[in-house]
Formats: C-alpha cells, structure tokens, sequence
C-alpha cells in the first residue's frame, strides 16, 4: 500500500503563501472578481498538491469530496433565491421595510437601522441583499438627518450581518455548519449564546452615539422617508397578509423540519401570497422563483430596495461555493494546511487555548481569502479533530468560526463584504470600520466564553465548566 504523502513544513509554507499572494493579487490589484480568482487559485492548487505525490485524480478527489459534502448547502442556497423572489412579489420585504421605516426618529436613527436590518437580513438570509436594498435606503435617510456616513453604514453593516450569521437562510450558516459537520439548528441554536449579547451591546452603544448626534435633519428626513413610503405602497400591497410566508418558516424551522423543505414551502407561501393578494399571474410568480422580483416603480431608491431574489441571483454564490470548497479541500487532504498548523496543535490541549486559536485561525483565512466562506471551507476540516480530541461538540467550532468569520471578517477593508458595502453605500471602508461594533463585540463574547469555558458544549450535550479539563498531548495534537 503506497504510504500517505505529507509535505515539509517548508514547501507548505511557501506554498501557501504563493496561492494567498495569488488571491490577494487578484483580487486587490487586478479587481477581479472572487469567482474568477477563486478559480485560479484552485487549479493553481492542483500541481502544487501533485507535486507532493499525489496523482491528479487523487487531487481531484480531495475538491470533490468536499464539494460533495456541501450539496446540500447548495440546494438550501437554491430554495433561498426562490423564497427571496416570491416574498418580494408578495410583498413581505416591502412590508417589513415599511414598518421599520414607519418608526423611525433621527435621535433613535442608527439602533433603529441596526434593528431593521437584522430583521430583514434574518428574514431574507442574505447581507449583501439587505445592505443593497434595505441599506441604500436608510444610507439616504441618514443624509437627510445629518448622520455621518460612516455611522449609519456602521449600523446597517452591524444588522446586515446579524441576520447573515444567524438566519438558517444564510449562505454563512449553511456553509459553516456544513464543513463542520453539524445540525443546521443545532448550530443556529449555539450561535444564540455569543451573538444575542454581542447584538445587544451593539444596540446600546449605537442608542448612546445616536443621543450624542441630536436631531438635526429631521425635516429633511421626515420627506426622504415619505418618498420612500409612497414609493413602496405604489408598487405593492403591505399589510399583516403578506407576512404569513415568514410566520410559516419559522413555524416549520422551530417545529425542527428540515431546511430545505422549509424554505421552499416558505417560497410556495409567498408565491400564493403574491398570486391571490398581490394579483401576479401563476406564471409570473413561477417566474419570480427562477429571475426575481424587478420593481419598475421609477423611483430610484426604491426600484433598489425591492428589486431582489430568484435562483439566478444565487448562482454568484454558489459557484464561489463550489471553487472555495474545493480549493479548501485540495489544502485540507492534501496535508498543507495541516502541516502549517501541527505546530500550533502541539500547544493547543484545552478549550481555554482552543477557541482564540479557532478565532485566530478563521480571521487569518477571512483576510487571506477574503471571504467567510473560504475561511470555513479551509479552517473547519482543519481545527474539526481538535474538537473531537477534547470531547466537545463540533458546534463550538462552527460557532466560533462564524463569530470570526461571518461578524468579523467584515473589518477587514479587502473583505468582500467590505468592498461590496462601501461600493453599494458609497462610504469608504475606512469610514465605517470603526463603528462595526458587532464586529469587534462578537469574537470578544467568544474568548471571554472560551477562557472560562461558560457555555462550551460538550460532545455528550453537557456544558463544559473546566476550561483546563481534557488536556491534550503533543503526540495526539498532532497525529492523524
């Protein structure tokens, strides 16, 4: 039997630091898309990986694999673009954008963006959707009121991806609970402990700053909302009705159905809901589902707003799905990665080590790859055994990822988030990076919880108290 090929730590290391240099090159200086540069990273990766000893097909093996234990994911990503494209036909976007908008008051401007759009990014699962609907208008209400720029693309970011970590909708939370091999719920469930808290001091710090800034521009304000207002109800129908199709998901998500069902029935609400409520036509709805809804009102800002889903806006995501895995899985079972981080296995033998190295880790591959679900896809099978070696769940790993990952990743100005926010709200990185107060709050919860050990689930279902329990040895840090 021919043994296992492993490389140096030597050629790993600047192995990595070649295809990091890659993305980052094409990303950052040629301003290629992450789709394309992701690609090229991961055919670069394929005679690197030979080079060690592995045949192409073997190398293969090692994207395909992972890819393979993420269709699932992808299938839930599919159901998503549906449920997206009915609910704005139906209306339910437009109606929980009304209603927040409807309470708005300049002193209250910045938590009442926060709130809102974790609402609307819990509802719909997507960030990038909430900050380019939701956001752009809240990002010109704020000018009307005289908030800084920087402040208010703050809050809406902060909300934005609340909603992008914690929704069973989300791309992020799909895709960490994926490669970590958890219960979908299981993992929305854990998540619970570190991001409830770190949202709530982010919604006080935020009331705080928003006391500081008065009330100047509130006439101004009071008409862009009003435009806003009419605008929607112009275009579509808002009312408790059109709220059913949320009320079914979440229904059916805390009966503890599985997601993907729940979605797509969520879809078929907001499909009924668009055809007997809104007056769409049975092919036009079915229309919704593959291209989206296009709102045709006039009105710039909110044309933006409810012009959204369909399963064509989620093919972007999925192909990046499919390169970033399968270039992860190429670092993973190739044994780079491993081998670059045996070292810091052999120091890693408790939860209290543990969980800021996962932190640690995750952000290193947020900012090398620039996007949270590369950093999953490369940091989950990797860190995975350390978990299982010290007898904890494995969602303490996929929430702490997240924590770094989907909240924090954000800070990092060449993220893609980062650079589709400040494109889309036409606030530079610089400028809102220091009010991302979630950001910093969330991995702050996390190592306080992995220091001490407070609610750091055990694989048996029990918490685990002894933060310095369960020690690891060298030797089994880092065996295979």
């Amino acid at each position: 039997m021919k043994a296992k090929a492993q490389p140096t730590f030597m050629y790993a290391l600047v192995s990595m630091i070649l295809l990091f240099a890659l993305l980052v090159t094409g990303i950052v200086v040629l301003e290629l898309n992450l789709q394309l540069t992701m690609f090229i990273g991961l055919m670069a990766a394929i005679p690197i990986a030979m080079k060690i000893g592995f045949s192409y097909s073997e190398v293969e093996g090692f994207a395909f694999d992972m890819i393979r234990n993420a269709l699932g994911v992808i299938m839930i990503l599919i159901a998503v673009g549906t449920l997206i494209g009915t609910w704005a036909a139906a209306g339910t976007i437009s109606t929980l954008t009304s209603i927040g908008l409807q309470i708005i008051h300049p002193t209250y401007f910045l938590v009442t963006a926060l709130i809102l759009c974790a609402l609307v990014s819990m509802a719909t699962g997507t960030s990038w959707g909430t900050i380019g609907s939701v956001g752009i208008a809240l990002i010109g209400v704020s000018e009307a009121f005289g908030i800084p720029a920087g402040m208010a693309a703050g809050a809406i970011i902060s909300g934005a991806v609340f909603g992008d970590k914690l929704s069973p909708l989300s791309d992020s939370t799909n895709m960490a609970a994926a490669v970590s091999r958890v219960d979908l719920m299981a993992h929305v469930r854990h998540m619970l402990w570190t991001t409830v808290p770190a949202l709530i001091g982010t919604a006080v710090l935020f009331t705080i700053v928003g006391f500081m800034q008065g009330t100047a521009g509130a006439a101004a304000g009071a008409g862009q909302l009003e435009t806003i207002q009419s605008g929607i109800a112009a275009e579509l129908q808002t009312g408790w009705v059109t709220l059913l199709p949320i009320a079914i998901v979440i229904t059916l998500l805390v009966m503890q159905k599985p997601a993907l069902p729940a979605i797509f029935v969520g879809g078929l609400a907001g499909l009924a809901v668009a055809v007997f409520y809104q007056g769409f036509s049975f092919t036009e709805g079915i229309g919704f589902m593959w291209g989206g809804y296009v709102s045709e009102t006039g009105i710039g800002i909110v044309d933006e707003l409810l012009t959204t889903g369909g399963i064509v806006s989620m093919l972007n995501t999925v192909v990046l799905f499919l390169f970033a895995l399968g270039f992860g899985g190429i670092l993973t079972h190739s044994g780079l990665l491993g081998t670059l981080l045996r070292p810091m296995f052999r120091k890693v033998g408790s939860v209290r080590k543990l969980i800021p190295a996962t932190l640690a880790v995750t952000f290193v591959n947020c900012g090398v790859g620039a996007s949270g679900n590369f950093a999953y896809a490369v940091t989950g099978p990797a860190m995975a055994p350390l978990y299982e070696r010290l007898n904890l769940d494995r969602a303490n790993l996929s929430r702490t990822m997240e924590d770094a990952g989907a909240v924090s990743g954000v800070i990092i100005p060449w993220h893609i988030t980062a650079v589709f926010a400040a494109g889309t709200l036409g606030v530079g990185q610089f400028e809102f990076i220091p009010f991302l107060f979630l950001s910093y709050l969330s991995p702050l919860v996390a190592l306080i919880y992995g220091l001490t050990g407070f609610a750091i689930k055990k694989a048996d279902g029990e918490e685990d108290r002894d933060e310095d329990g369960g020690e690891l040895s060298a030797a089994s840090a880092v065996s295979e």
